[in-house]
């Protein structure tokens, strides 16, 4: 990979004032970025073996669709994290353009990953997943307005019959593919064992772009130490959600799993509480090892949970932290 001077961002080291957390750990702590509709719509959690996954959140509804199987897992978030940190470097630069990240092997990239040289074909499966895939970005938003607003694409009498307000609904789509282009080099030796050299990620101007616009930063070595893909997801939305906390928020058990752990017509009777209770626990673990700042509270009759402010454990442009992609 062609050698480029690190970004004064990228040096920044960590401050004197850390939280407890920080302190009593001796490894680096280092930031990456998620697009914010992955936090509410997140890729599926293991490998569903099917070329389409839709997973809906409130208003929104995102689609992947791929020639051949969709990116999922662990490791597939943690890929996706680091393909979006490298558009979000990007935005001052060459905003909403395509983005060529280079590599000089696969272990490059999964030192970059912070994995072993093990896990290289876990990340070649999901970059093979990614080259193919694309999402279908569906938002629906609903509003009372008045009818006047649309008077040049009514006619008096469809005004007049409306009357003055009118709900209206307003309905977007975005088709984003991940990538334009990867390549790299296969060596094989005699004994059928592979090497990848020389690869080339482009990323699309689409993803970039919606990286750029859209994404918000987390604490990349929780969030890969975190070992359930459910767990990296409740994190991410826990990290995300403070942001916007102002009063006690109740969240019932039904809308947990249907973000997190959806259930069909079809499931089990009992899938709703084996799920929510799976999806408590992973809650418990993240406060205890990884996030003791959160302020939650676990309704006793088991209907729900509550968010209440908590102190958030990484802001944006956050010094205490430097970015993942610095060591490269």
């Amino acid at each position: 990979m062609a050698k480029r001077k690190p970004t004064k961002e990228e040096n920044l080291l960590l401050p004197l004032n850390l939280p407890d957390n920080l302190e009593e750990s001796s490894e680096k702590h280092l930031r990456s970025y998620i697009p914010s509709p992955f936090i509410a719509a997140a890729l599926p959690s293991r490998d569903i073996k099917k070329p389409v996954f839709i997973r809906k959140y409130n208003n929104v509804t995102m689609k992947l669709t791929s020639g051949s199987k969709v990116p999922f897992g662990k490791y597939g978030r943690l890929l996706l994290t680091i393909l979006t940190t490298h558009a979000v470097l990007c935005k001052n630069t060459n905003p909403h353009e395509p983005v060529v990240i280079n590599y000089k092997s696969l272990n490059q990239l999964l030192k970059e990953l912070q994995l072993p040289s093990s896990r290289s074909n876990d990340i070649k499966e999901q970059l093979d997943c990614f080259k193919e895939c694309s999402f279908i970005f569906e938002e629906k938003l609903e509003k009372v307005v008045q009818t006047s607003l649309f008077h040049d694409y009514l006619d008096e009498d469809s005004i007049e019959t409306l009357g003055d307000e009118v709900k209206a609904t307003k309905k977007s789509t975005d088709i984003i593919p991940f990538m334009k282009q990867m390549e790299y080099v296969e060596l094989e030796d005699r004994k059928g064992n592979q090497q990848h050299i020389g690869l080339t990620i482009v990323l699309s101007k689409d993803f970039a772009g919606f990286s750029q616009d859209h994404s918000v930063p987390i604490d990349y070595t929780v969030y890969k130490n975190i070992s359930s893909a459910i767990g990296k997801d409740l994190y991410a939305w826990l990290v995300y959600r403070n942001n916007s906390i102002k009063a006690p928020l109740f969240i019932s058990r039904e809308a947990l799993v249907s973000q997190f752990m959806p259930i069909d017509d079809k499931s089990h009777p009992d899938q709703l509480r084996t799920n929510y209770e799976y999806i408590k626990e992973q809650i418990k673990i993240i406060k205890q090892k990884y996030y003791p700042e959160l302020n939650i509270d676990f309704d006793k009759a088991g209907v729900g949970i509550t968010l209440y402010k908590s102190k958030p454990p990484i802001i944006p442009e956050d010094k205490r932290y430097i970015l993942v992609t610095a060591n490269l």
